[in-house]
């Protein structure tokens, strides 16, 4: 039977919350008895709560209202705005009872100066209430979801010049609001028909995902005072012979001279972890840095968004792509036949000389790949100790062929000559963040003008929230691999040696509440940029105790590319028939 512990659920307090002591004592006694509920009734309630939330997912971009909350801040610096500037917010000024929208910015000696214009979108349905959920429309007729990048500056004072040319001292900003997506509020509204979600239910919702979770370990890094959940590690190394290299973008926080993160295991698996190290890179401003699956670090300075974006079923999704914000491509439930697999067509400037581009992406796979593999491992039943067991020892190549087939990894086409040519793959990514990925590719000189690249994957399988190309050649910086300096976990035993060096020796963490708290020493701060990378290897083992005679001859079918799709798309439509009818 699939349990969960209190521990897990109280570990996701500590990411779920911005008011740590009294929030957390209403979540910790909701999750105590949650947790009691939830093992008397777990095989059945896995079921149901993963068809609702499935369905709720994959139905939030067809609904009438979504919801969002204000994340306030005081005193922003010039770093934080530059930030959002970057990633392509809308920055909103806002002065006594006015508001405008400022373009062309720029921040320079503590000066944020640029261009106002009249602010003249529809306004939220009801006033905005910093502690509430707010709703905002996203019919066809009125949609809303703009409200979602939009930060807004609250000022003391500022200064206005001829043509609208506004100077504001950074000192100025009393207050900064971000409306961030209320993903558990949004669900509920579906679920309960617009009844407000409580800080319990908040909770319940991840109670779902873990419930229907096929993971891997989690990843949380300390700014100094608590720990945020920063993405997971290796996803989608279920056998021995899929372990591999992970390159996770970690957050920096200025200052540190150590750096400090947890991971743990949290779903019910064996976790066997080879190799942790922190890969820091010191660059310029006005450049980004990325890992590929290979371990290649690529500078991103003269970024690129798609011109347009259109979805394998005809629908325009360029402003879903073009800004890291809660605006993602998601399959939909609205085609009468669902396809094998779904994508996206993308167009980009070709400057016709380059010798190579790079497709940056942040995406991440949707909680609906985790369940269905979940339930394609129940389908063999008595069996499913001598599959696992036999995989333990199948070929890499053949098992990375198989899931490619499916459409389970991103698949990143060119086109040539008219003709759609496969380049590489993004590998899994997770379902409980999006995660920042990049793959080099070759020119040839027989690509089309517009550049067309097409990014495919099984139906259902994964959300992209962003794309953008590079044409420049990498430049070099200054890179630091960082060794594991401290490593402890939750019995106050060392692990280092199983850790420091890729080899056999691993870090397990059979139970769910295992977990290690790991330091590096960071080299000095210079002038320049820092980013932080965290390159693990590693592989994890899913824990289950399926029932029943298996339908060998069925489960031979799955060898066949495109089998597993079939299988993921009758598994919804079985829920839609379920969640129609009476119970």
């Amino acid at each position: 039977m699939y349990r969960q512990t209190p521990n897990q659920f109280c570990a996701a307090n500590s990411f779920l919350t911005s008011k740590p002591n009294t929030m957390n004592r209403i979540l910790t006694n909701a999750s105590n008895r949650m947790y009691k509920y939830f093992t008397s009734y777990s095989k059945s309630i896995k079921k149901w709560t993963a068809i609702i939330l499935a369905f709720a997912l994959l139905n939030l971009a067809g609904g009438c209202y979504n919801y969002f909350r204000i994340r306030s801040s005081e005193k922003p610096t010039n770093e934080s705005i530059t930030t959002m500037v970057d990633a392509g917010k809308t920055i909103i000024i806002h002065f006594a009872e006015k508001k405008w929208i400022l373009t062309g910015i720029q921040i320079n000696n503590n000066i944020l100066s640029g261009n106002i214009e009249d602010y003249q979108m529809a306004p939220t349905l009801k006033p905005l209430k910093a502690d509430k959920p707010n709703r905002y429309l996203t019919r066809a007729s009125q949609n809303q979801r703009y409200l979602l990048n939009e930060v807004h500056l609250y000022l003391d004072e500022f200064a206005k010049t001829e043509n609208n040319q506004v100077s504001i001292p950074i000192g100025a900003i009393s207050k900064i609001e971000i409306y961030d997506r209320d993903t558990a509020t949004t669900v509920g509204s579906y679920l309960l028909g617009g009844v407000a979600i409580t800080s319990a239910a908040f909770l319940a919702l991840f109670v779902v995902v873990a419930l229907t979770k096929e993971s891997c370990p989690f990843i949380y890094t300390n700014d100094g005072t608590i720990y945020h959940f920063a993405g997971e590690i290796y996803s989608g190394s279920i056998h021995k012979p899929l372990e591999r290299n992970d390159y996770l973008k970690l957050p920096t926080y200025p200052d540190q001279s150590i750096y400090t993160l947890k991971i743990t295991n949290e779903v019910r698996e064996i976790q066997h972890t080879n190799l942790l190290e922190l890969l820091v890179v010191d660059h310029p401003d006005n450049t980004s840095i990325l890992a590929d699956k290979y371990g290649n670090l690529h500078s991103m300075s003269q970024v690129i968004p798609p011109r347009s974006a259109i979805s394998f079923d005809g629908k325009d999704v360029t402003n879903q792509l073009t800004s890291k914000d809660d605006l993602f491509y998601q399959s939909s439930t609205a085609k009468t036949d669902l396809p094998q697999k779904d994508g996206v067509i993308m167009e980009f400037p070709n400057p016709g000389k380059a010798q190579s581009a790079k497709l940056a992406i942040h995406a991440k796979n949707s909680i609906i790949l985790d369940y269905m593999i979940g339930q394609f491992h129940e389908s063999f039943g008595t069996v499913y100790d001598t599959y696992m067991k036999k995989q333990q020892n199948a070929p890499e190549e053949k098992m990375r062929q198989w899931a490619l087939n499916q459409g389970i990894p991103l698949s990143l086409y060119v086109e040539r000559n008219g003709q759609w040519e496969f380049v590489d793959y993004y590998h899994i990514a997770g379902p409980m963040k999006f995660k920042d990925d990049i793959l080099q590719f070759s020119l040839k000189g027989n690509e089309s003008d517009p550049l067309r690249l097409k990014l495919e994957f099984g139906n259902f399988l994964w959300e992209i929230d962003y794309t953008a190309l590079d044409y420049l050649p990498d430049q070099q910086y200054k890179t630091y691999a960082l060794p594991v300096q401290t490593a402890i976990n939750e019995k106050q035993e060392n692990i280092v040696k199983q850790i420091s060096t890729d080899d056999q020796n691993y870090y397990t963490q059979p139970e769910t509440d295992n977990q290690a708290v790991i330091t590096f020493n960071l080299p000095e701060n210079t002038d320049q940029n820092r980013t932080i990378f965290l390159h693990s290897k590693g592989w994890y083992q899913i824990l289950h105790d399926p029932k029943g005679k298996p339908d060998i001859a069925y489960l031979k079918s799955f060898q066949h590319p495109g089998q597993f799709n079939n299988f993921v798309n009758s598994e919804l439509k079985k829920m839609g028939q379920q969640l129609s009818q009476p119970h």
